[in-house]
């Protein structure tokens, strides 16, 4: 298994991935958009020049061709300027201009902000997750930071005891799309 920046062919199956934890946070749009337009969505976006530069870090863990399980994260000052790539394409896959894929802001602006981390059902407990979170320090360095953000949700208290072991503390509570989240830091 390798660890490393996703590449355009990995989409697709990021995609399958983020909707999982899109559904744990049910968020609106989910309701609002058809399952294709909104994988087509995810598609386009991750695959734009924001999502495939500096400004955002993809990241799979791969056994040949397969994503095994992948982490997306960013700067947090650039968390605004990633969120409005999705609306670029709404007019071209007929989605509505007030549709909101995310409304409220989620990384303080110097952490690298672990936005998503999600393992294939048919590979957890293999440990992807932590190798995944032990690459945290290659991608804070990358971007010239050593503090790592992420939100828990509160319903999960084993990923939230997973992040501890690996060094991340409690900083705060926060409210996501209507959810009671524990943001977490970590230096690095």
């Amino acid at each position: 298994m390798q660890i490393q920046t996703a590449q355009i062919k990995d989409v697709p199956q990021i995609i399958t991935l983020v909707k999982v934890i899109l559904e744990e946070m049910e968020l609106p749009a989910l309701h609002e958009l058809s399952d294709e337009q909104l994988t087509k969505l995810f598609e386009k976006t991750f695959s734009s020049p924001e999502y495939q530069g500096d400004l955002a870090n993809l990241i799979v863990a791969k056994d040949q061709d397969e994503v095994l399980g992948m982490m997306f994260g960013y700067i947090g000052k650039n968390e605004q300027q990633l969120f409005d790539v999705f609306s670029r394409y709404y007019t071209e896959l007929g989605i509505p201009e007030k549709t909101v894929i995310f409304s409220d802001r989620e990384a303080d602006a110097n952490e690298w902000y672990l936005n998503t981390l999600c393992v294939d059902a048919h590979h957890r407990g293999e440990g992807i997750g932590t190798q995944l979170l032990n690459y945290l320090p290659t991608v804070a360095k990358q971007v010239h930071t050593n503090e790592v953000g992420l939100l828990v949700d509160f319903k999960n208290p084993q990923a939230e005891k997973l992040y501890q072991r690996i060094g991340f503390k409690k900083d705060r509570v926060q409210i996501v799309a209507g959810h009671n989240y524990n943001h977490l830091k970590m230096t690095v």
